[in-house]
């Protein structure tokens, strides 16, 4: 007599092999870490140069850190030399606080400072110790000063009245108001707007 094994048998067969197909592709894409010092793909970088404060003369001695804002995670290039060019690899998407230490005093850049995957920027920064830095990065002493991006000036946009769209508006208001008051006047009878 023939023994019938259960059809329960059958399914967990089944789906033992599915699974194991399953995974093939994610065990053949496997690739170990990388060596210290590779670059890791999609991971972006930011660089340029350090200047003193005449926006001319590079700056040595600097090391620039990049501060990932939501995990506090910190990203050191190697110190300038007499070109004053920095580079900071690897560095994850996300946003960052850029501090630039030379001689044991702290510069906060202006501005935070933005990296998407695989993206190379590229900033270059003035030291200003006449500058009071606009914020504090915690677990750092008080900065001396703040860095500000070379070639980059702050505009103030006018107020909007003494824009030329507000100068424009303004036109468009007083012509509209002048017509009306003109109308106004010129046809004068009392009479209500409900009357024939």
């Amino acid at each position: 007599m023939a023994i019938r094994r259960p059809d329960t048998a059958r399914g967990a067969l089944a789906l033992a092999l599915s699974l194991c197909l399953a995974s093939v592709p994610a065990l053949t894409t496997f690739r170990p870490a990388q060596a210290a010092g590779d670059e890791e793909v999609g991971h972006g970088s930011i660089h340029g140069t350090l200047y003193q404060s005449d926006e001319k003369a590079s700056l040595a001695g600097g090391k620039v850190t990049a501060i990932n804002v939501r995990t506090g995670i910190k990203y050191t290039s190697e110190e300038t030399t007499d070109n004053g060019n920095y580079d900071i690899r690897g560095l994850p998407a996300g946003t960052y606080d850029v501090v630039i230490e030379v001689g044991g005093n702290l510069f906060v850049a202006d501005h935070i400072q933005d990296v998407g995957p695989g993206e190379s920027v590229s900033k270059s920064y003035s030291l200003q110790p006449s500058k009071p830095a606009n914020r504090t990065i915690p677990k750092y002493p008080a900065p001396q000063g703040s860095a500000t991006i070379v070639g980059e000036t702050t505009l103030q946009s006018p107020p909007f009245w003494t824009s030329t769209s507000g100068k424009v508006l303004i036109g468009v208001l007083s012509a509209g108001a002048a017509v009306a008051i003109y109308n106004n006047t010129k046809g004068n009878n009392n009479a209500s707007p409900s009357s024939p």
